[in-house]
């Protein structure tokens, strides 16, 4: 089954889109643990769609696409920026206080580890994100 979504670049869209993913993932009998790492890499992925992808442009749209299939759920959110290159990005570390303090910087580090797979495709303007049934 695929749900796609297209939502304006501002906050208020996002939680409506969250809420219709939820929506969905219950409808299907989604696992609870499943359903809540699901929720926060897709908050994390279309609050990077928004804020830095399309930079908070409302005119500018987050393409979000949930695709269930029988072992696997797959999210992509593709934005209208200009891309990034994840490895130019510096990784987060959970042990540096520092690091423990800033208000962002936590949204790839989340989904890496709440996903089981993530791809950054389209030079970046799209994040693919396969979460396993377990």
């Amino acid at each position: 089954m695929q749900k796609r979504l297209k939502i304006a670049s501002r906050f208020e869209e996002m939680e409506r889109a969250l809420l219709q993913i939820e929506a969905l993932a219950r409808t299907l009998h989604l696992a609870p643990e499943l359903i809540d790492r699901l929720l926060v890499v897709a908050s994390e992925a279309i609050t990077n769609a928004i804020r830095h992808g399309n930079r908070e442009d409302p005119a500018k749209q987050v393409l979000i696409t949930l695709d269930t299939r029988n072992d696997t759920v797959e999210l992509c959110v593709e934005d209208e920026g200009p891309g990034f290159d994840r490895e130019r990005i510096p990784r987060y570390n959970p042990d540096d206080p520092e690091m423990l303090l800033r208000p962002y910087g936590r949204g790839l580090f989340l989904m890496e580890e709440l996903a089981d797979e993530v791809f950054y495709e389209d030079g970046g303007r799209r994040v693919r994100m396969r979460l396993h049934r377990r």
